[in-house]
């Protein structure tokens, strides 16, 4: 068992929570109320859900490589890659549009679970593919 990876997986799984149950009464539903065209509507509803699906499929990887390790060795470097993009965004779209990094700190635990799995694949021997 790798329980840095396990950690990873519970911060993702987390994240997933949070998303669906307080981003999307947050979020979601007032887009979805808003003037927006229903084309617009719709594209925002499939996106959401398409970062639903991403953070769950992450989350049960994790969890897969955390109990199996070497499972997902390249599939964990990848999700790695993909959850550090969502830091830099929030960061960079926290500062540059809202000037601060505390309305969205979905960095956090975006980072958080980064720094864990990367730990945990590290002193598993896995490095990151070249």
């Amino acid at each position: 068992m790798n329980y840095w990876i396990l950690g990873a997986a519970f911060v993702s799984g987390l994240t997933f929570v949070a998303h669906i149950f307080g981003g999307g009464p947050d979020i979601l539903v007032p887009m979805q109320a808003g003037e927006m065209s229903q084309y617009l509507k719709t594209i925002w509803t499939v996106v959401w859900h398409a970062v639903s699906v991403t953070i769950f499929i992450g989350t049960v990887c994790l969890i897969v490589e955390a109990i199996k390790p070497g499972k997902f060795t390249g599939l964990i470097w990848g999700i790695c890659a993909q959850y550090l993009a969502f830091t830099v965004l929030f960061i960079y779209y926290g500062i540059a549009e809202l000037g601060s990094l505390w309305p969205m700190p979905q960095w956090i635990a975006f980072s958080l679970i980064v720094v864990l799995a990367a730990i945990g694949m590290r002193r598993a021997g896995q490095t990151a593919p070249k």
